[in-house]
């Protein structure tokens, strides 16, 4: 009983087998409502801006991982504004969506390019996606819980335990998919909100990872101005390329 109470206490209360490794667990069903209830949280809030720090393993061709980061400003005003600014080591983007038009700027060669939008966030996201081949960043900040075959893809959740995030109080879940392994810190109290993820590929020998560190402010309330896209002199207007083509032939053309 003391051996194993110390095993526990040196491994931070995971199981280990007896080759020393930790035994992989059950769908812990605490560790699912946890997320239910974070995806609620998020759906319930109708402005907010949050600041994430990521970091984001590429695999070269001989094997070798390199990291690169990224910081994004996202603001929020559901159902139809959006503004994330984006600067990573490859450059700045700039996304804005006023609920009439998206636009696509980058403030280094001052390039921009504007589209007519779906009139709700959730659906410009899922059409510029698909139309366009851009990727979102924090895109699960505004879908998690609509996809009940998420939660079905899980096949291993458990709680690790409590942690802290930038010093706020958090607990500390690890979860287990085809493919994927993912942590995800959430914070305690009232308001459940993500503070930090790491996703690790776990199909390819190198196992790149992904990790984001999120600063909230739920109390955040945007205007208008934020959302809409003015021009300056000096930023010159390009064509959006659809990769879709029947969604190309039943939707406006970007000029």
């Amino acid at each position: 009983m003391k051996t194993r109470l110390i095993s526990l206490i040196v491994t931070g209360g995971l199981m280990l087998s007896s080759s020393g490794h930790a035994e992989t667990p059950a769908v812990d069903p605490a560790a699912l409502t946890a997320l239910e209830n974070m995806g609620a949280h998020l759906r319930s809030l109708q402005t907010f801006a949050v600041n994430a720090a990521d970091t984001i393993d590429l695999v070269q061709d001989n094997g070798q991982k390199i990291q690169f980061a990224t910081n994004i400003a996202l603001q929020v005003r559901r159902p139809n504004g959006l503004r994330a600014d984006i600067d990573s080591d490859a450059g700045s983007r700039r996304l804005y969506y006023d609920g009439k038009d998206f636009t696509l700027l980058f403030p280094d060669t001052g390039f921009y390019a504007t589209v007519p939008a779906k009139p709700t966030l959730r659906e410009v996201l899922n059409h510029v996606e698909a139309k366009y081949d851009m990727e979102f960043p924090l895109v699960d900040l505004f879908t998690w819980g609509k996809d009940p075959e998420a939660v079905k893809a899980i096949r291993s959740a458990m709680l690790v335990g409590p942690s802290k995030v930038n010093g706020q109080e958090a607990d500390h879940y690890a979860f287990r998919q085809d493919e994927l392994d993912w942590q995800l810190w959430i914070a305690r109290g009232d308001a459940p909100l993500p503070l930090k993820y790491v996703i690790t590929t776990t199909d390819v020998p190198e196992q790149p990872q992904y990790t984001a560190t999120l600063s909230w402010d739920s109390a955040a309330k945007p205007d208008d101005a934020v959302f809409t896209f003015q021009p300056a002199k000096t930023q010159y207007r390009i064509g959006m390329v659809a990769v879709d083509v029947e969604d190309t032939e039943q939707s406006p053309t970007a000029q």
